[in-house]
């Protein structure tokens, strides 16, 4: 994990040419807010609609939800220009802010009233593992190698706990925190990696997950989704866009689209020390 920021750095760079070379002719003014994918893409999209157009007739112009098939797409179009804002996992932000000198404007607070927060790693109930170290040997899926809860603090937990991600366990990326929760539940893998409100979230898609899945070990608090603003946008509308979060955090039904999909109750200014800690975590 030592290499992972460079590596990712490489990757944006490659990946920025060939998108800096798309057109900018502009019809009209439409903000792109980019997402990175949690579920279905197309879901998600629509899922999203309800709050883009309530966040649309705030600044007074459109605003388009884009995904990825990849945590690195949805970075590669903020960075770019072709997507305007996101709302992203810390280390995405970290990338974004390292690579493309993004500029974060919020953090979200998550259900518990931080601004952040916590990586698990569950199993399976009716499996004999009770601990990070029962873990030797067996298969884990992780979600995607930028995640922050999905790998890297859950990573730096195993790693902390004694075992050797190359030489100790078996695993994969699923690319989505309910695909991993799928591999658990059939008994393709011994644990995932994921955040500490995944079963709430998922227990509609898989309803005995409740009964099924428990987590064995807790993170230290990562910062929460963060709304990225591209260098390529400019300064007056990153102001419009951070005051019009801040005033729909007060419409209760807009407010609650995020927290059913991404656990934000609200906003606030982001510490930037705690997206130092991603640094440290991730170079363990």
């Amino acid at each position: 994990m030592k290499n992972i920021i460079n590596y990712f750095s490489f990757l944006l760079v490659f990946s920025l040419i060939g998108c800096s070379q798309k057109s900018s002719t502009k019809e009209e003014k439409v903000l792109k807010l980019g997402v990175v994918p949690s579920s279905n893409s197309e879901k998600l999209v629509d899922d999203l609609s309800p709050f883009a157009k309530a966040l649309g007739d705030k600044l007074g112009m459109k605003v388009e939800v884009f995904t990825a098939s990849s945590y690195i797409g949805v970075i590669e179009g903020i960075g770019s220009g072709s997507v305007d804002f996101g709302l992203v996992p810390p280390f995405s932000a970290v990338l974004s802010n390292k690579q493309s000198n993004t500029k974060n404007l919020l953090v979200g607070r998550s259900t518990s009233g931080k601004p952040g927060y916590f990586a698990e790693v569950f199993v399976r109930k009716d499996s004999n593992i009770k601990s990070l170290a029962d873990l030797k040997g067996k298969k884990i899926a992780f979600v995607d190698p930028s995640s922050a809860s999905g790998y890297i603090y859950a990573g730096a937990m195993l790693k902390d706990a004694g075992i050797d991600l190359d030489k100790d366990i078996q695993y994969q990326f699923s690319g989505g925190h309910d695909k991993s929760l799928q591999l658990l539940l059939n008994k393709d893998v011994d644990a995932v990696a994921s955040y500490e409100n995944v079963i709430r979230k998922y227990t509609k898609e898989f309803p005995t997950l409740k009964e099924d899945v428990t987590p064995i070990a807790k993170s230290e608090l990562i910062p929460g989704v963060t709304v990225v603003a591209s260098n390529n946008l400019d300064e007056e509308t990153q102001k419009k866009i951070k005051q019009a979060l801040l005033d729909i955090q007060n419409d209760k039904e807009t407010i609650q689209i995020l927290t059913n999909l991404f656990s934000i109750t609200g906003f606030e200014e982001p510490n930037n020390d705690a997206y130092k800690a991603i640094v440290r975590i991730s170079e363990k």
